[in-house]
């Protein structure tokens, strides 16, 4: 059934993919509420002055329209900023905007490892392989190890840490004001290894269409005090674009 799935979603054309977008984020919003109670919950504790059903809707059919292009990507196009020449460095990257389509545009410009959690799902994990290893993107699933990082950078590989999602084992670090459990994996690495670190978000700019930007970011101190500047920064790019990032997940609890 998924494998019907990714054929039918490449084939159809982006524009009208953005139509059924819309159609489904309604329909998430009104009929099948799926987590909803969650990003409602998570967007008004973030933003209590914002009316969250405009942001969220928007994230909807970000996120839908997003595995159209994912699966079609020789039909997206993806401007990276401020990576030319990066080789070897740390980089904290988050959920904003397409996030699976970036990945592959960036990989086409420099060197990218990434530490990610292996989808349950055997047909999606297959999928993301597949798509990742054919743009060059080195998988450090779940089960690697800093180690395995750390040999990336000694190679000239980018190594990317996704530390916007919850992590159980970590220390409850302010995100947006409130305490939220985070990897110390990029502060950890950057004191290991002296690497510079660096920023590197994404955003929609239309139908097929989005930019990723790198930025260096200079943080000193201890792990812990270099994991509050990240959280900073990561609060930053959220108040920027509060539309454009994943809110159904549980970040805070």
């Amino acid at each position: 059934m998924l494998n019907g799935g990714v054929w039918l979603a490449s084939r159809t054309p982006l524009r009208l993919a953005s139509v059924l977008a819309w159609v489904i984020a309604w329909v998430w919003w009104l009929v099948l509420p799926i987590r909803k109670r969650v990003a409602v919950a998570n967007f008004r504790a973030s933003f209590p002055d914002l009316p969250p059903r405009p942001s969220l809707l928007r994230m909807m059919h970000n996120l839908v329209l997003s595995y159209f292009e994912f699966v079609q990507f020789e039909n997206v196009a993806v401007t990276v900023e401020g990576a030319e020449g990066l080789t070897g460095v740390v980089v904290v990257a988050g959920h904003g905007g397409a996030w699976d389509a970036t990945i592959l545009g960036t990989a086409e410009v420099t060197p990218m490892t990434i530490f990610f959690r292996t989808p349950s799902n055997r047909w999606v994990q297959a999928l993301l392989a597949r798509l990742r290893d054919e743009h060059g993107v080195q998988r450090l699933e779940t089960g690697a190890t800093m180690a395995d990082g750390y040999a990336a950078l000694e190679a000239g590989r980018n190594v990317y840490f996704v530390q916007d999602q919850r992590h159980n084992k970590g220390p409850a670090i302010p995100l947006l004001g409130r305490p939220a459990r985070t990897s110390l994996g990029a502060a950890a690495a950057v004191i290991k290894t002296g690497r510079p670190l660096y920023g590197a978000w994404q955003s929609r700019e239309g139908i097929g269409k989005h930019t990723i930007r790198f930025e260096r970011l200079d943080f000193e101190g201890d792990v812990i005090a270099s994991t509050e500047a990240i959280n900073r920064w990561y609060g930053e790019q959220l108040r920027m674009r509060p539309h454009g990032w994943l809110w159904l997940h549980d970040r805070w609890k």
